[in-house]
């Protein structure tokens, strides 16, 4: 395997040989704030750190100097304020969105409208929609109604409110199709989950690309998303779960959008100011906003949401923290967690709050509605309700969601195809929507005794892949305290760990569609990570390392970048890969990293083509020939981002895809320079052999799985070669 980053984290170029710290040491302490100007004695002892330019390299700033904004970003973890993501990239971004949408749309709309029958809890909203759309609420139909329905036979309906126990939003959006191709229509019953599940691919797409900022990663992760089988068999049936894996995701893309407007104005705000200064007060932030709206809209298609929220809050606080301490803000702690947490909570949970009730405009303007008249019925008896002062819908409100409440924790109907969600990542459990046998199913497959099945089976490559990369992304969360890890890990948090507290609940690995987005995204993020596609974030400890590293020759074009046991033992150790230029002798200087030996060859390059600096650059590092001199032009090749201009009004650096000296052409991953935000030397041909293998295994297994997952017409023995563990049939 190969290591999540350019470096070992266990051996930093900080480092000697001998362990002892080397020169670059002092950009390991702890960032306090420091006094300010006015000589504040209460003030944290320890002197606030901050980067210079956009290079993030850990240098001091003297005391009581002010800070720039684009100083302030680097520390923020943000690119340089003039930065604007290559033209080609942006084409590359949108192309790869447009393609996996196509891909996951011609898998989701060919032969939706199969089988014309309603199949597992479709019985349910599905007649619950129409119901909503044509009466205002939900109603009690006549025993065997559902073949009547399927054939276009709605009599079955009654006027008589029915109990439901989730909310109503997810059957208004699937009585939405309905109402434009035909209630009878098996087509209309999944056309809006299909559309959701088209809306999910696109955009989870867009997130990996805010993440990455790599056209590749994002588009692997749209790849992987369109052919698994979770989130296709659920887009492919009118159930409600993948309205909240579209919703979840659309909350997720919303909060990285406010991390990065918040922060980007925290720079702005406090740009020209001295370590110790006072935070800005809190505004308004429309992309917080828009994270309750997302949030409240989860919530309004099943309760699930409510963890999600609770989780989102948490890390906007957490975030927000964390920023004011990076940047030395003044009292940060309780900045962070009174003030502004304050109003992290007021955009949020009363925003979501509001969305859900409104959700149920339907519910309060129709008197007919379950629960309506049982506060008069309660005072009429004498009875206590919940709010006295409060208006008699209200109270029913109230009392309908305590009856809910207590449905959904009393759940314990035992069915064959529940479980349990220690085996949901591995897949042990799979629910079955649709199975019809020879009785009913023409017998014209090949090899006779044929079935139909519509199987939820998640497709094994990615989540088996995903159960290890998942260990990877959560070392690298929390060591790393990369933040980009942590967006699918919320995901996990908010909507698979809570199901652990219900140990005789009855609950379906079905439920995964919720979080599956962020399955493939901790599966990407690793590829991405493992194989040299991931740049790490400005003014990160990964990234003044691998700055350094630069500048003392450890690493760059024409050195092979830092390698773990699992790669060499493999194949990917000392050899260099195929490249066109000469390669001179190499020496060990680090386990699993090597170097151009500088005592190698005294004429240099034997073609002319080798690493020497062109006519006019003096950029090149003596050490290794592969270095830019200063370190805001190292930080701008190792994370993708310009240097910030100089007092001068010039820039010290360019990004690694406009590389002065022309290294990247020499790399053999050259072609993927506008694929990717990382530097192409620091490319490893490993993990992009890995990403290979994983993408043709998991669309092999879409392939395989594709009559299974659509309910094609096949012999039983094809159906049970297809079930690979005894626990799925």
């Amino acid at each position: 395997m190969t290591t999540p980053s350019a470096l070992s984290p266990e051996q930093s170029p900080e480092q000697s040989r001998d362990g002892s710290p080397g020169p670059s040491a002092e950009q390991e302490r702890a960032q306090e704030p420091a006094p300010t100007a006015h000589g504040a004695q209460d003030a944290a002892p320890a002197a606030a750190t901050t980067t210079t330019g956009t290079g993030g390299s850990g240098a001091d700033t003297p005391d009581g100097e002010v800070r720039t904004e684009d100083e302030l970003r680097a520390r923020l973890g943000l690119g340089p304020r003039s930065w604007t993501m290559p033209r080609a990239v942006r084409i590359r971004g949108w192309v790869v969105t447009g393609v996996v949408g196509v891909i996951a749309a011609l898998l989701r709309l060919i032969g939706l409208g199969h089988p014309k029958t309603l199949m597992f809890d479709e019985i349910y909203y599905v007649k619950d929609a129409y119901a909503l759309w044509h009466l205002g609420y939900e109603a009690n139909w006549a025993a065997n109604s559902d073949a009547a329905f399927a054939s276009g036979n709605f009599s079955g309906m009654s006027q008589e409110a029915a109990y439901v126990v989730h909310p109503q939003l997810g059957k208004w959006i699937i009585g939405a199709g309905m109402e434009v191709f035909g209630p009878s229509s098996s087509f209309g019953w999944r056309s809006m989950p299909a559309v959701a599940g088209i809306l999910t691919v696109m955009l989870l797409t867009r997130l990996t690309m805010r993440l990455t900022r790599s056209p590749l990663l994002a588009g692997l992760a749209g790849l992987l998303l369109a052919v698994d089988g979770v989130a296709l068999t659920e887009s492919r049936i009118g159930l409600l779960d993948v309205f909240i894996g579209f919703f979840a995701t659309v909350s997720l893309y919303c909060l990285v959008r406010d991390r990065e407007w918040s922060r980007a104005r925290l720079a702005r705000r406090m740009a020209g100011t001295r370590p110790g200064a006072r935070a800005p007060h809190a505004t308004i932030r429309p992309w917080l906003l828009a994270t309750g709206i997302a949030l409240g809209l989860t919530c309004s298609i099943k309760w699930s949401g409510l963890y999600l929220v609770a989780v989102v809050g948490v890390a906007v606080v957490a975030w927000d923290t964390l920023a004011l301490r990076r940047v030395g803000a003044r009292a940060w702690f309780l900045e962070g967690t009174v003030a502004q947490g304050v109003s992290d909570f007021l955009q949020t949970v009363p925003v979501a709050a509001a969305v859900y009730v409104g959700c149920w405009w339907s519910w309060f303007t129709h008197p007919r509605a379950f629960k309506h008249g049982w506060t008069a019925e309660q005072l009429e008896h004498h009875q206590p309700i919940p709010f006295p002062s409060l208006p008699h819908s209200i109270n029913d409100f109230v009392a309908y969601h305590q009856q809910m409440y207590e449905f959904h924790v009393g759940l314990a109907s035992p069915h064959t195809y529940q479980s349990k969600p220690y085996g949901w990542l591995l897949q042990t459990r799979p629910t079955s929507f649709y199975w019809e046998d020879k009785a009913q199913v023409p017998q014209t497959c090949w090899g006779g005794d044929c079935v139909q099945a519509i199987t939820s089976i998640g497709n094994i490559v990615i989540w088996w892949s995903a159960v290890v990369a998942l260990v990877a992304v959560v070392i690298i969360g929390v060591k790393n305290r990369d933040w980009r890890a942590w967006v699918p890990l919320i995901g996990y948090l908010g909507l698979y760990v809570p199901w652990f507290q219900y140990r005789d609940r009855t609950i379906f690995t079905f439920y995964t569609v919720a979080f599956v987005p962020c399955v493939v995204l901790v599966l990407v993020l690793a590829l991405g990570m493992g194989s040299g596609l991931l740049p790490p974030l400005p003014g990160s400890k990964t990234a003044q390392a691998q700055a350094t590293a630069l500048m003392n020759g450890l690493i760059g074009a024409g050195i092979r970048p830092w390698r773990g046991v699992g790669a060499r033992f493999l194949g990917f150790g000392p050899q260099f890969g195929h490249t066109p230029v000469w390669t001179p002798p190499v020496v060990e200087t680090d386990p699993g990293m090597y170097r151009i030996s500088p005592e190698a060859d005294d004429d240099g390059d034997l073609d002319g083509e080798g690493d020497a600096p062109a006519a006019g650059d003096d950029t090149a590092s003596d050490a290794g020939r592969t270095g830019p001199v200063d370190a805001a032009q190292a930080m701008a090749y190792v994370t993708g981002y310009p240097a910030a201009p100089s007092p001068s009004g010039t820039a010290s650096g360019s990004p690694a895809d406009d590389d002065p000296k022309g290294t990247a052409r020499h790399s053999p991953w050259a072609r993927l320079a506008s694929w990717t935000s990382a530097p192409t030397w620091q490319i490893r041909s490993e993990g992009i052999v890995l990403i290979i293998v994983v993408t043709v295994l998991a669309c092999a297994a879409a392939a395989f799985w594709w009559p299974i997952w659509t309910g094609q017409n096949v012999s039983r023995t094809f159906w049970l070669y297809h079930m690979l563990l005894s626990s799925w049939i």
